[in-house]
């Protein structure tokens, strides 16, 4: 499933893509409720936003399941589209709005390192951004002109924790992991380069914008094997695949999980690959007007204007 957050007229929604529209589950719960006379079935397990169904655990994942099963077979026979809404129709929101922790990992990417000169690490190197730096798709990229005027974008894919992971071991590490999605860890190169630390320079607010879905884990089957690129202005200037990841995401979150728990609804951004702007010559930062946009294979497509 593709599961996203949106605002519909002027009420918050968990939807589920389906096709070029979105299937609002609130609503289609009720028109199940209505057309089966089932009352409780759903209930007790369905969640009303993204994080009550990240916390729902497996309950909650069956029950949206279940009823997005029942909702395209009623499309498809006719029966009910009522909960149906146009992509163009609705307004997306951070699919996760609040986590307790965003945690990053630092020169993941070969073709990064190389494109640096560095060499390539020998131990995995975290660090965090601010959850009040979360947007949503469309969401715009700002900051104080006087504080920065070197921002980059850096294309990443993220990991979307299931359930509480305390000390695991690497292959059991995937049983943790709800899904994936699209980051951008949009940075301050100036403010992260004069601090020499990473976290004010990657946390300004709307410096992480996160979505549009979050797509289960069902629907991935490697994702070390997946095709991520950025635009900016429409010109490519990042074009990779996750193969290049240097720590793959079993062993991050076996590391991570040996001295802090995560949580339902935590982040883990896997590293960025080659061609963000600070390497680039000439160099190539964002000013307002700007559109960074970012795909990944399987996830869909993140667009933000910079304002």
């Amino acid at each position: 499933m593709k599961l996203t957050a949106f605002n519909y007229a002027g009420a918050s929604r968990l939807g589920v893509l389906h096709g070029e529209q979105v299937i609002d589950l609130p609503a289609a719960l009720e028109a199940y409720q209505q057309t089966t006379g089932a009352d409780g079935e759903f209930i007790p397990a369905f969640p009303t936003n993204m994080m009550a169904y990240l916390e729902g655990g497996e309950n909650a994942h069956r029950s949206v399941s279940q009823l997005v099963v029942w909702a395209r077979e009623a499309i498809s026979e006719n029966k009910s589209s009522a909960f149906l809404h146009l992509l163009s129709e609705i307004q997306f929101t951070p699919i996760i709005e609040q986590p307790s922790k965003i945690i990053c990992i630092g020169l993941n990417y070969a073709d990064h390192c190389r494109e640096q000169n560095f060499e390539i690490p020998t131990s995995i190197l975290l660090f965090s951004k601010f959850p009040t730096s979360i947007t949503g798709p469309g969401g715009g990229i700002s900051w104080p002109e006087e504080i920065s005027q070197q921002v980059d974008y850096e294309a990443e894919l993220g990991v979307v924790i299931g359930k509480t992971a305390k000390d695991i071991a690497p292959e059991d590490a995937y049983e943790y992991i709800a899904g994936y999605t699209i980051v951008n860890d949009v940075s301050a190169r100036d403010v992260q380069f004069s601090d020499e630390q990473w976290v004010r320079g990657k946390s300004f607010d709307s410096f992480c914008p996160i979505g549009p879905y979050l797509v289960t884990t069902d629907e991935i089957n490697d994702p070390h094997q997946l095709d991520i690129r950025c635009w900016v202005n429409g010109e490519l200037v990042q074009d990779s695949n996750t193969d290049q990841m240097i720590f793959k995401i079993p062993e991050a979150i076996a590391f991570i999980t040996k001295t802090c728990t995560l949580l339902p609804g935590d982040i883990l951004c896997t590293g960025t690959p080659n061609g963000v702007g600070v390497s680039r010559e000439p160099q190539l930062f964002l000013k307002p007007g700007d559109t960074v946009e970012i795909e990944i294979e399987k996830l869909g497509r993140l667009s933000n204007p910079v304002v």
